[in-house]
């Protein structure tokens, strides 16, 4: 336990993958209308175009890309989405290139 948590190298890996995932994900939701907000760290991106959460989710379904929505965390959330990037860098690029479409 005690090398494990004093290992920060798979920590900055691990930061440097998602921040590159969030590089590829976060201009492609913007193009297709969508708002990123509460996202600059972590594993998830929250993203809103200001329709109901279920019309969002639905939308990247049809795209083939799962999202949760918001109002899965509350009320606050009813109008987001969360995206997380915890898909392989391979389907991460398809869905941004899907989201450009």
């Amino acid at each position: 336990m005690t090398f494990a948590l004093s290992d920060d190298h798979h920590v900055a890996e691990q930061r440097s993958r998602y921040n590159a995932r969030r590089d590829v994900l976060r201009p492609a939701l913007e193009a297709a209308g969508f708002r990123i907000e509460f996202s600059n760290a972590g594993l998830y991106l929250w993203c809103t175009r200001g329709e109901d959460d279920w019309q969002s989710v639905d939308w990247l379904a049809r795209r083939g890309i799962l999202a949760t929505p918001g109002s899965f965390y509350g009320l606050a959330g009813a109008r987001h989405i969360r995206l997380a990037m915890t898909a392989t860098d391979e389907h991460i690029n398809s869905a941004a290139l899907r989201l450009k479409a």
